[in-house]
């Protein structure tokens, strides 16, 4: 005689009931509120008695806490990561918004868009990172090269995932955030840290002496060589020499003022952190070599950037690397890896070597404490003192 798929055959367990199917399986469902639930958090059928009871004390335990339960929804991640995107974004800058978005429409989107959220587990994170460790974007689109992608890029493009997750966790759509759950092997691969850079004046003399001859090239269009030296003698970030207006340079007290930074968007933003905003003492050398820069700008007004383009707009961060900084290590044959950012290592270690606290250091920098400067440049500061107690001890007598 064929079940009758109306009828609920109650179990051992009270609150938990089956409905024959016309195939022989059963569709199990739990009593609770009054109402039959019959999908699991992921809006999957029950259909075991064991997914039943899991499905039971999983209402039963919210229920305790005083949680809403978990709803099983058709909600698409998709969906979702819209919605996270367009309430983050009212809190971001415009370029940081963009880099989601980017993330969104490259990887997240093409792998997970149409997946229901509670349906994504900690493994499919896992597959995720996997594949874009071993070929990186051509795992999502097949017509892209393979590249492996490193740690911090595809940590970057898991971000709006991670908030997304978080947002469903918020609105009781699963249990928890499937990061959670990813193990330290399931994580992106740590990269071998590369020490800072410890630049030695004949290496900062080359690279200057570089800088002028690329200037004095008949294709050259701008001589860098003012920037490049002030940023290695004061660390100051790209952005943030780029930022730099002719407003922020106290000749009278000898100060320069990092205010603001130019951002790749191609406008003025915020500094990096709150640290960033600082007030850095010039030497007379430092004023003077401004103060002659100035007079050499054709875009002088106290608005004006003081590394203008031609147009007097801020120069662009592709060209202050590429141009201005990869040309003039090439020219000096210097070790290709050196980047830009290298040069924030060349004033730190020479203020170290001065004898500078970590402190203060930190301030010139922009760091937020003294915590990030000693965690990057530990071994100059230990090298300090073990030298110093060294002289010390030779000095000392027999």
């Amino acid at each position: 005689m064929q079940a009758d798929p109306t009828i609920r055959t109650k179990t051992r367990y009270r609150g938990v009931s089956y409905r024959e199917r016309a195939d022989g399986a059963r569709s199990y469902a739990v009593f609770f509120k009054g109402k039959y639930i019959a999908q699991d958090a992921a809006g999957n059928r029950l259909t075991s008695e064991g997914a039943a009871l899991e499905r039971q004390a999983e209402l039963r335990g919210a229920k305790r806490r005083g949680e809403k339960p978990i709803v099983a929804t058709k909600t698409t991640f998709g969906e979702l990561a819209e919605q996270w995107l367009e309430g983050k974004s009212r809190n971001l800058r415009e370029r940081t918004t963009a880099y989601y978005r980017d993330a969104l429409d490259r990887v997240l989107l093409p792998r997970f868009g149409g997946r229901r959220v509670a349906s994504i587990s900690a493994d499919d994170i896992a597959t995720l990172i996997r594949d874009l460790e071993s070929e990186g974007l051509h795992a999502i689109d097949p017509s892209r090269k393979e590249r492996a992608l490193g740690r911090s890029s595809i940590e970057n493009y898991l971000k709006p995932m991670q908030g997304t997750m978080a947002l469903a966790v918020r609105r009781r759509l699963i249990t928890s955030n499937p990061f959670d759950q990813l193990t330290s092997d399931d994580r992106p691969k740590r990269e071998a840290k590369r020490e800072a850079h410890h630049w030695s004046d004949d290496e900062l003399a080359a690279l200057l002496e570089g800088a002028r001859t690329v200037a004095a090239k008949q294709e050259s269009r701008y001589d860098y060589t003012p920037l490049l030296k002030l940023t290695s003698e004061l660390g100051l970030r790209c952005g943030e020499v780029l930022g730099l207006r002719w407003e922020d340079f106290d000749e009278k007290d000898g100060y320069l003022h990092v205010r603001r930074q130019w951002l790749r968007s191609g406008e003025y933003g915020d500094t990096k952190t709150r640290a960033g905003v600082r007030s850095i003492p010039l030497s007379a050398d430092q004023v003077e070599a401004l103060k002659e820069l100035r007079k050499a700008s054709t875009h002088a007004f106290p608005l004006s950037p003081i590394f203008a383009s031609r147009a007097g707009t801020p120069l662009g961060h592709r060209n202050v690397t590429r141009r201005g900084f990869e040309a003039a290590r090439d020219e000096a044959n210097l070790d290709k890896e050196l980047t830009f950012h290298d040069l924030r290592h060349a004033a730190a270690s020479r203020m170290i070597d001065s004898g500078l606290d970590p402190v203060t250091v930190a301030g010139v920098l922009g760091h937020e404490n003294a915590n990030i400067t000693l965690g990057i440049y530990a071994a100059r500061f230990n090298r300090q003192s073990k030298d110093e107690a060294v002289r010390a001890a030779l000095g000392g007598k027999s």
